[in-house]
């Protein structure tokens, strides 16, 4: 397998809601981008960066994501993503799905869970603090978020609906290369 694929390839960043609309709703979808790689492959486009198609309460245009494991119904299904795989494969196109591993929505299963209290099985997987240092969010204010339920502060570089994930917690890292290679193998 070539590993260095990257570095003779030209490569097409497409946010999906603006790239090609397949429904007539005015926001481009998967399938929208699945009818437009023969022009994509015309161009010697060899790969497309696809920016998130998750599950998301899209506050941050997708890159708050919900599930990983989920498309956002506002650009499809599961089908269609399998579909515009298996379409660019045929077109000897990549695809290079953007993880946005930093953080997740604050609506996310994971930080709902660990939000509840200093002693569930998710409760490090975020950076909590009860008191809060002067680290300025990427966005703007403070780094830091109250949460009234569970008496600290979270750690939010973007947004503070964005918390941001615990690196350093080895469950955390393992559910993130699962989700990779839940992707690796679609």
């Amino acid at each position: 397998m070539d590993f260095e694929w990257w570095k003779k390839t030209v490569c097409y960043e497409i946010y999906p809601s603006s790239f090609q609309d397949s429904n007539g709703d005015g926001i481009g979808d998967i399938p929208g981008i699945t009818s437009r790689l023969d022009y994509l492959a015309s161009l010697g486009v060899g790969c497309i960066w696809v920016t998130p198609v998750y599950a998301s309460p899209m506050k941050d245009n997708g890159y708050d994501v919900a599930d990983f494991y989920k498309i956002n119904p506002l650009y499809g299904t599961m089908e269609d993503m399998e579909n515009l795989i298996a379409e660019a494969d045929k077109r000897n196109i990549k695809i290079v799905m953007d993880l946005v591993f930093n953080h997740v929505s604050e609506e996310s299963a994971w930080f709902q869970e660990s939000k509840k209290s200093k002693d569930n099985p998710k409760s490090d997987w975020f950076i909590w603090r009860d008191k809060p240092n002067n680290w300025r969010g990427i966005f703007g204010g403070s780094a830091w978020k109250w949460c009234e339920e569970r008496k600290q502060y979270y750690l939010h570089t973007f947004g503070d609906f964005q918390p941001d994930l615990n690196w350093e917690n080895p469950e955390v890292r393992n559910a993130l290369y699962d989700i990779a290679n839940f992707w690796i193998q679609k």
